[in-house]
Order: structure tokens, then sequence, then C-alpha cells
């Protein structure tokens, strides 16, 4: 085998080549996750789209939702998808405990996929509780959150847009922006109708919810007769008996109007009539939980009824003591509790588990590119290495690579031995051919001798067109062979011109010095008339027996 001559060629491969299957491992890893994410994204639309809206489908959308966390390989972006879906399921099924359990891995998995209308959707699901709560410091300072991540009115999906819209007006009624509360309002009534394609109720939820913004808008300007009109005719066409009535509907719809009319009331001392909108709106409350609502406006009433209405004083009175012990015993320890502190623990350990999995990831990243780097050296410094002790011309060691491979055979008291070569007349035919074809000449010599490198066998430009051949553990026939085989090989060269060229050979071994010894031989060689192999066994001189005979012919063997 061409061993040195393919060297050179062969580290350069397998620099090319690392840089090669570096590019193409991570094209393949990008084809294969990308084809992953969309393999999940499909059985994903499958599923939710046998999602129920409607309130009793609740628990067959948990089951559902919560199977699709089984797949493999899901990115953030479908897991924050699926944990959105599992939070709003809770919610809407009245469970806070298991939405705030899952609605921190919901915004964790959306921020860190980048889905800022998922992201925004979710704050705003969040701070609608806390208004229904009536915690609306800890809603408005959600809402600015929410915000950061973008316009509300940019958003592309209309459910993410409606919902942030809802909280978005109450903080924005609250800091007295009645404009843009209105603007807000109206944009929730004009998308309302695109709602359709979710479910056929929620063009009328959405749109009356909007219009009970502004008629809320109304009361805050303390326009209560016009608020009034607004609220009546809003019942009188909105309001249905026979309606299975959400928190949804009863917080943004059914409470606000009732709010006004128990305000009007009052305005117009008509203290029965704002005691049966009252009465009315706390059974609203109760129903889904709303106890700060139902004391904030039973406070209000109580307050307002006069003195001689000591009876009605006393009954709102019972039942704000009743409703305050509930509130604090269940509300107040359970879920301000659980919203301040689960959701934001929830999201603190995953965080923690982001941030150990992503070090671990550089770590392990840093690590390939280091040992990519490194063997992109160590192949540079070994071409470099090799090229030092390599013969430009012929490809073969060099001279200082001889040195010091024998002398780490010295060294180490390696057995060794040395076939010697010299080109025969080699002046003459660069006299008579010039010199371009002498180098030509030693260039196809050595491509023969390099095919004979193997295992422990290795070839050396000595000199001129000298050439050494070390080899270690061979036996002395087969290395006798081996120079006859290469010099039958050199006999057969072809040049275009039609000369040929010959080489005597010198072999020496061990316990002599071999390379002294092949020298030696390889003189005798030349005197005995060239194109011969020479040794020395057991004291006697020989040249070996010539299987190709092109001139100078000589007897098989010599005895000194």
């Amino acid at each position: 085998m061409r061993y040195r001559s393919r060297v050179n060629r062969t580290i350069i491969f397998a620099i090319i080549s690392l840089f090669v299957c570096n590019f193409a491992v991570r094209l393949i890893y990008g084809s294969y996750r990308r084809s992953l994410e969309r393999k999940n994204d499909k059985i994903l639309d499958e599923k939710i789209a046998q999602i129920s809206y409607e309130q009793g489908g609740m628990d067959y959308n948990i089951s559902l939702l919560e199977s699709l966390l089984k797949l493999k390989n899901l990115t953030d972006a479908q897991y924050g998808r699926i944990y959105l879906l599992i939070a709003n399921s809770h919610y809407i099924a009245g469970d806070m405990k298991s939405y705030f359990d899952v609605i921190g891995k919901a915004l964790f998995y959306n921020q860190r996929a980048g889905a800022k209308d998922d992201t925004i959707y979710l704050y705003a699901n969040m701070a609608k509780y806390f208004l229904e709560i009536n915690a609306d410091e800890q809603a408005f300072s959600l809402i600015k959150r929410a915000a950061a991540f973008g316009s509300f009115y940019s958003c592309e999906n209309i459910l993410t847009r409606i919902q942030a819209l809802q909280v978005y007006s109450s903080y924005l009624i609250a800091e007295k922006k009645y404009e843009n509360a209105y603007l807000a309002a109206q944009k929730i009534i004009d998308d309302a109708p695109a709602t359709a394609s979710f479910t056929p109720v929620f063009p009328k939820r959405f749109e009356r919810s909007g219009k009970a913004i502004k008629a809320m808008i109304l009361l805050k300007q303390n326009k209560i007769n016009e608020a009034y009109i607004t609220a009546c005719q809003l019942w009188e066409k909105y309001a249905d008996e026979n309606e299975n009535v959400s928190q949804f509907c009863a917080f943004d719809f059914y409470m606000p109007l009732l709010e006004i009319k128990t305000h009007w009331a009052v305005s117009q001392k008509k203290y029965d009539k704002a005691l049966e909108f009252n009465e009315l709106y706390g059974k609203y409350c109760d129903m889904f939980f709303f106890k700060t609502k139902k004391t904030q406006l039973s406070g209000f009433l109580m307050s307002s009824l006069p003195p001689q209405m000591g009876k009605e004083r006393g009954q709102l009175y019972a039942q704000l003591s009743e409703t305050s012990q509930s509130l604090v015993k269940t509300l107040v320890n359970d879920y301000t509790y659980l919203a301040d502190n689960k959701f934001s623990t929830v999201i603190n350990e995953l965080e923690l588990q982001s941030e150990i999995h992503e070090k671990s990831q550089e770590l392990i990243h840093a690590l390939l590119i280091n040992l990519f780097i490194a063997a992109v050296i160590l192949l540079f410094i070994y071409a470099v290495f090799r090229e030092a002790r390599t013969d430009g011309l012929t490809k073969l060691f060099n001279r200082r690579a001889l040195n010091s491979k024998i002398h780490w055979l010295e060294k180490f008291q390696r057995g060794y031995s040395a076939i010697m070569i010299d080109l025969d007349d080699f002046k003459k035919l660069n006299d008579t051919y010039g010199h371009d074809f002498g180098d030509e000449v030693l260039r196809s010599v050595c491509r023969v001798v390099l095919d004979s490198e193997h295992h422990n066998v290795y070839a050396y430009r000595y000199g001129g067109e000298e050439i050494v051949i070390i080899l270690e553990h061979t036996s002395f026939d087969d290395i006798i062979r081996q120079a006859e085989s290469i010099r039958t090989k050199i006999c057969r060269i072809k040049f275009e011109n039609g000369a040929r060229i010959t080489a005597s050979f010198g072999i020496g071994a061990k316990p002599e010095n071999p390379i002294k010894q092949a020298d030696e031989n390889l003189y005798y060689a030349k005197n005995k008339g060239k194109n011969i192999v020479a040794y020395k066994l057991n004291g006697n001189q020989y040249l070996a027996e010539r299987r190709l005979e092109i001139r100078n012919p000589m007897p098989d063997t010599v005895k000194k």
C-alpha cells in the first residue's frame, strides 16, 4: 500500500470530514427534530379539535389534554400549548387549585417558546381571576406584565385579544382612562362575530360583555341614569332565563348590569329595588365564589340604606359577616396563597430545572466543540509533523525521520533489518534525459517502494537516489523476497521515452549494524554488475536469485 504517498491526503480528508460530519450531524438532527415537531403538531391539532368549549365538557377536555403530555420529544411551544388548554379547562371547571398547579408550567413553556399570544392570554387569564376575587391590584399588575409582551390589539388569536382587552378595560376604568376603555370595549364587540368558529354561543357572549363594559364606563363617569338605561336595554336584549350561566357570563355580563342597577336604585332612593338587585347579584357571587364582590356591593348598599331600614341593614350585616368569615377561611388562606405562592414556586422550580438542563447541554456542547477543535488541531499538528519528516519529492520519510527511528529502535533494543536501494547509473540517466525526467524516475521508483510499506515496514530517502527500508519482526528470508520483489517491479517500470531503470540492493541485519551492513552489501552488488540483491549470511556473501534478467547476467549465488 502506498501508505505515505496517501498520508497527507488522508489527513486533509480527515479534517474536512470532521467539518462535514459536524455540519451533517447538525443538519440531520435538525431535520429529525423538525419531523418530530410536525408529527406532534398533527397529533395535537387532531386531538385539540375534539375539545368542547361547553362548561360540562371540561373533565373530558382535561383527560384528553393530559394524554397529549405523554407524547415524546414535545417542544417548548407544544408543551406550552397543552398546558395552556389544561389550565383554561381547570379555570372553567372552577378547580382553582389545579389551575394554579398548571398555569405556572403553561407560562414557563410559552415564554421560553416566545409564544406572545399565549403568554398574554395566560397573564390575562390570571388577571381576570384576581378581578373576580376583587384583588384588583394583583390583576392590574399581571395585565401590565402581559402588556410587556406586545400590544393587545395586535394579538393574532382572537380569544387572546378579547380576554386581554376585557381585563385591560377594567384597568383603564380604574385609571379613569375612559376613552381608551371605550375603545377596548368596542374592539371586543367588533371581534365578537369572528368567534363563531369556536362555538356558536361565543359571538353573543362577547358582544354583550363589550357592551356591559361600556355601561360600566358610564357608571364610573357618574352618568348613572344613562348607565341604568343602557343596562336595562342590554338585559332585555341579551338576558335569558333559560341560559346555563357560566362564571364568565355572570362576571362579564349579569353582575356588571346588576351592579349598575343597584347603584341607580340607591341614587333614586328606591331601596327595595336596590335590595332586589343586590340579592340577585349575591346569588351569582355565591354560585361562582365571587365572595369579595358580594361583600363590596352589599357593603355599599348597607351604608346607603336610611336609618329607618334597620331590619334590612341588619340582614345585610349578617350576610356580610357570614360572607367575610367564609372568605377569610377559604379564599384568603387557600386561593390567594395558591396564587401568590404556588404559581411562583412552579415557575421557579421549572426555571431552575431548565437552567440545570441548559447548563448541562451547554457543557456537553462545549465539550463536543472543544473535542472537535482539539481533533482538528491534533490532525493539523500531525500533518505538519509528518510533513517535516517527509521528503517533498518522493513522499518517503526523510533522513531526519530515519535517524529518529533508528535511535528509538536502539534505545529500546528492538531487533530490525535494513534494505538499502540505489538506482543504477542514475547520473547518466540525468545527464541523458535531464533532471526533470530524473525526478520522474525517482517518484516512480518510490511509488513502488511505498507499495511495500505495511506495519513495521517503513521507507526513507537516504540521500540522492538512495533509499532505505527499515523492517521489524521480519524473517531474513522474507526480507530477501521483499527486496527481490521490489527490484523486479522497478525493472518493469516503463517510461514514455522508452528508458528503463534498474536498482541495486543491499541487506543488513542484526547483530551487525543493519544500515552499515546494508551499505556494504549495496556496494558489493554494484561491483557485481548492478540490478541485484546482495546480502551476508553466516559470514558468506550472497547474491539473490534474479527472476527477471534485463542486463548484467550473474550466477545465482557467489561465495566470498
